[in-house]
């Protein structure tokens, strides 16, 4: 049962949840829960920074009114802030709201403007505040529903929106001349037209004409080209006539793949759905944050969490203008993937990331050092995959660009050479050369982006763009020197050499490569440790240690003390729990190969028409995402496996097609995929002959509680280092999700509340299965924080020295005291002595999660592998 998924569901967990919450809650309709006095409730401003936040999902089965049931189960748990996904109006049906059509208001999806303000009412009267995503970087395009952009299809540059969009109306194809691209057909355009796929309608609402694709995608005409009503069936019937028609539009429809070399209007990276728009217009950057702005002054909103920050033109210019025009001060931090040697810029104002960097460090804390020449040498020995990860990235970003991102790079290009051209000293550069050392270039950078402005490169830029250019003419010696010497002067100092556009918008190429050629195609083909292979992590990376990691929450103290910290989200590709029981393996090196090739043998001809690359991967995945509420033996419940079973299938897919070497999103392989669901079919199948499951069950119950255990590590390390922790929805369970959709199910929040209930009880390892133990460790620790919120906001951070496989510090503020320590590799007995400082010989100490007195001692850590002491 899962709340949000039926109205009876949604009904006894409003119940449930109304009676604890001990005041009058009335349902209002099938879905909607509303307290009868909160209309004349005064807002209360809360502290500024929040002291730990929900991470919730919203769509059109869950929406403000669910959100509003969970109110006093989360203000219970100890959040201190609800974080909602977008709320603003997005395209119909959305599953994630980055996709909208309209800022000035709500979506209708999830509710009324009035039932955003019951929520933030009835979570403030609970001392609780709400942070939202909010989207700057693109809107959703296609279909019916984006006023703006149909406008600009309709009107072309005259539209009063075509500034908005970043559109390119004078491209190297002449044929898009003052046209917009429009790639939604799935065939050519001549068989679209001969099977009556583009089909003339006049809208009398409207008094409108226009082409209608498929029944789904609405292509206004200019007026200038409107016929006369009744030539509409006509017109249908002559396809000559059509033709001319739609030639003679802002527009030109085309197939889909068209697109990866005449898109000409910027996406987000390259979903062709979602247009950008150019947020550093005074009056896009209004009219987008008109209502985002009444509901912060109304104290409706406390936060904000900017998407893809990268994505903008100019990030830095657009957090300062919005810290300016906010009408209070807020809460402020921008999704930012950090590359593992770069800062967050210190002058951009805001309170930090969304933590991706934070996840990507407790990760390989969790993997075991020493495991890792033999899980190497067994993924080397299985797949043949002996390449440097810097190679396979290299290798998928060039892949990307070529395929995927051509029209951008010739866009750029083309200013290249306008900018050589208009010089003597460089006017013998030609564009197929700067395309050909651009290409390279940024194949290369070291980061997802530089952020060159109107005043120049910073030092931080000059050194990442320089290591790019090394890197480039090294790996490109038969082009002319000349053409990188341009380049590298050009964005040096852009300004001086009237390059500042072309800079800019390189800026804006470079993250898009990264993303989709690194975490979107290199982390699904380098698969040796799929823990690894998450947002803002490399595979190459396999532990940094704990010295690192002391040093990373050291300087996060200093600079950005307020920064996000996560370990699950809606871009994670694995939950924390999956990629936790993945860590298990580089501890139990010579048990999982030893398994690999019991299991690849025991699948037999299910295996063999699967790369052995993937077979790992698959074999990885199963590991972690294997539901731990599972029996260890006997026959497994039918439908919660073949449930499983199709998330599994789902995931696979897009890993597959994501890595881009079987199969693709743009070329799928049909007989590969079939091959790979047969293999899951094969290795699922739960009957008496099926011994690969048998062998892999009693695996997967041999690793079952080490996982628990470092699942339990990094959660006592999120919610006691500086910064502000997330819990991602359901995440107070094990969260073992895999890949997005996956990762945006529907979360049972009665099971989780019940549980809750029990928080109490005495923690106990032995209860891993249900996850229960972790909640109630979250549970405890958020009611520390809850009891002493300056030692956490604004304690010092210290590094207590412990045995070599434990992480243990100190945070203390005015004469109180916290020491969180945490054995990192289960199959490792702790050892080794808490070296406190003599400042704190005297200290009496109080074990967190008994209240006990304690002595702090690593051998407190055989028990849960983790503990937590407050001075008394």
């Amino acid at each position: 049962m899962a709340l949000g998924v039926t109205p009876r569901n949604c009904r006894n967990a409003l119940a449930h949840l109304s009676a604890e919450q001990g005041r009058n809650l009335t349902v209002c309709g099938p879905l909607r829960l509303r307290p009868t006095a909160c209309e004349s409730a005064s807002m209360i401003t809360p502290a500024a920074v929040p002291r730990a936040t929900y991470r919730l999902q919203l769509n059109k089965d869950f929406g403000f009114a669910e959100a509003l049931a969970l109110v006093p189960y989360l203000g219970r748990l100890g959040i201190s802030h609800l974080y909602l996904s977008p709320i603003l109006r997005a395209r119909a049906g959305s599953t994630h709201g980055y996709d909208t059509v309209e800022h000035r208001e709500i979506n209708p999806e999830l509710g009324t403007l009035d039932d955003f303000r019951r929520l933030a009412t009835v979570a403030r009267e609970r001392e609780m505040g709400i942070i939202l995503d909010f989207v700057p970087n693109h809107m959703g395009i296609g279909g019916t529903e984006n006023a703006y952009w149909l406008d600009v299809l309709k009107l072309g540059q005259g539209s009063r929106y075509a500034h908005w969009f970043d559109i390119d109306w004078t491209p190297a194809d002449t044929s898009l001349s003052g046209k917009v691209l429009v790639p939604v057909l799935g065939c050519s355009y001549g068989e679209a037209l001969e099977q009556g796929r583009l089909v003339l309608k006049f809208s009398a609402d409207t008094n409108s004409f226009a082409i209608w694709v498929d029944d789904a995608n609405l292509l206004p005409l200019d007026p200038k080209t409107y016929p006369a009503s009744v030539e509409v069936d006509a017109i249908n019937a002559d396809k000559v006539r059509l033709d001319q028609l739609v030639k003679q539009q802002h527009w030109r429809v085309a197939r889909y793949s068209v697109a990866v070399d005449d898109i000409n209007y910027r996406r987000f990276f390259i979903v062709n759905e979602l247009a950008g728009i150019r947020i550093e217009e005074a009056d896009v950057f209004d009219h987008t944050h008109a209502l985002i702005f009444q509901l912060i002054d109304e104290g409706l909103v406390d936060g904000l969490r900017i998407d893809h920050i990268d994505g903008l033109r100019d990030p830095k210019a657009y957090v300062t203008k919005l810290r300016e025009k906010s009408p209070r001060p807020i809460y402020l931090v921008v999704e930012k993937i950090l590359a593992p040697h770069e800062q967050l810029r210190a002058d951009w104002g805001v309170d930090g990331t969304t933590g991706y960097e934070f996840s990507a460090h407790l990760t390989t804390l969790g993997s075991d050092p020493a495991g890792e020449v033999g899980l190497s040498r067994a993924y080397e020995d299985l797949t043949d995959e002996r390449r440097a990860f810097t190679e396979i990235e290299l290798e998928a970003k060039l892949t990307i660009i070529d395929t995927e991102m051509g029209a951008e790079l010739d866009r750029i290009a083309t200013l290249a050479r306008a900018i050589a051209e208009g010089k003597n000293a460089t006017s013998d550069l030609t564009r197929n050369g700067l395309r050909n050392a651009i290409r390279v270039l940024v194949a290369h950078m070291p980061v997802y982006r530089s952020y060159v402005d109107g005043d120049g490169s910073s030092e931080i830029d000059r050194r990442n763009v320089g290591v790019a250019l090394l890197e480039a003419r090294r790996d490109a010696p038969t082009l002319d020197p000349a053409v990188f010497d341009f380049l590298a002067d050009l964005i040096a100092d852009p300004a001086e050499q009237d390059g500042l556009e072309f800079v800019l918008r390189l800026q804006q190429f470079t993250g898009p490569v990264m993303a989709k050629g690194l975490e979107d195609t290199a982390l699904y083909r380098d698969n040796r440790m799929i823990a690894l292979n998450d947002v803002g992590e490399r595979p190459d990376r396999l532990n940094i240690g704990v010295a690192a990691f002391h040093d990373f929450n050291a300087t996060r103290l200093a600079q950005f003390p307020h920064a996000m910290l996560t370990t699950s989200s809606h871009d994670t590709k694995r939950g924390e729990d999956t990629r936790a029981r993945i860590l298990t393996l580089s501890g139990n090196t010579d048990a999982w190969k030893a398994a690999v090739d019991e299991w690849t043998a025991l699948l037999g001809p299910a295996a063999e028409g699967i790369t052995r690359n993937e077979l790992w991967y698959f074999f990885q995945m199963l590991v972690g995402a294997w539901p731990t509420e599972f029996p260890e033996t006997g026959e497994l419940p039918p439908a919660a496996l073949d449930q499983f079973r199709q998330r599994l299938q789902a995931a696979m897919q897009k890993s597959v097609r994501e890595a881009r070497v079987n199969s693709s999103w743009t070329k799928p392989n049909e007989s590969y995929e079939t091959a790979l669901t047969g293999l899951m079919d094969a290795a699922l199948a739960d009957t008496p002959d099926n011994g690969f499951l048998a062998a892999f069950r009693l695996f997967a119950a041999g690793i079952g509680e080490q996982g628990a255990r470092i699942g339990l590590a990094q959660v006592v390390l999120k919610l006691t280092a500086p910064g502000v922790p997330d819990i991602y929805q359901g995440a107070e369970l094990w969260e073992q999700s895999m890949v997005d959709p996956d990762n945006r199910r529907p979360v049972d929040f009665v099971a989780r509340w019940q549980m809750l209930d029990n928080a109490d009880a005495p923690l106990d390892i032995a209860n891993w299965r249900d996850g229960s133990v972790k909640l109630q460790v979250i549970e405890r620790l958020l009611r520390l924080r809850s009891d002493d919120p300056e030692l956490f906001a604004q304690g010092s951070y210290e590094p207590v020295a412990a045995g070599d496989h434990i992480v243990a510090f100190l945070r203390r503020r005015e004469g109180q005291s916290l020491l969180a320590a945490v054995a990192l590799h289960p199959w490792i007995a702790p050892e080794g002595e808490l070296k406190l400082p003599e400042a704190l010989a005297s200290t009496q100490w109080q074990d967190a999660f008994t209240g006990a007195a304690s002595v702090p001692d690593s051998a407190a850590l055989a028990a849960l592998s983790v503990a937590v002491w407050r001075s008394v």
